[in-house]
């Protein structure tokens, strides 16, 4: 089994920003607002773009033994997830601000 990069997160100092989260484009984040985040390491692939985006600087790369096949068919899932998901929420945005218009417009008349 190889050694295979993945993001790790020191717990201890994440302040729970959320910006890592945002960033990830393979949704391998786990974590909410004002709470320590982890990694899952099945899903990230190490691309190491949360790394400088962390303003406390506790995302680091190490070496974990799996196989980078393993996962490489669940990392392109999550990235089509992750791209899926901010699609559906800019339509929702998109519709939403089309029937306000509406009603706006319609309470003019």
């Amino acid at each position: 089994m190889n050694q295979r990069p993945v993001a790790f997160i020191d717990e201890k100092n994440c302040i729970g920003c959320a910006i890592c989260i945002q960033v990830c484009p393979f949704d391998s984040i786990i974590g909410a607002q004002n709470f320590s985040h982890r990694i899952n390491f099945n899903e990230c692939p190490g691309c190491k773009i949360c790394i400088s985006k962390c303003p406390t600087d506790c995302i680091k790369i190490i070496k974990i033994s799996q196989d980078k096949n393993d996962i490489k068919e669940r990392v392109k899932f999550n990235y089509n997830r992750r791209e899926h998901r901010k699609n559906n929420i800019e339509k929702r945005y998109s519709e939403s601000i089309e029937k306000q218009l509406e009603e706006i417009l319609n309470y003019q008349k």
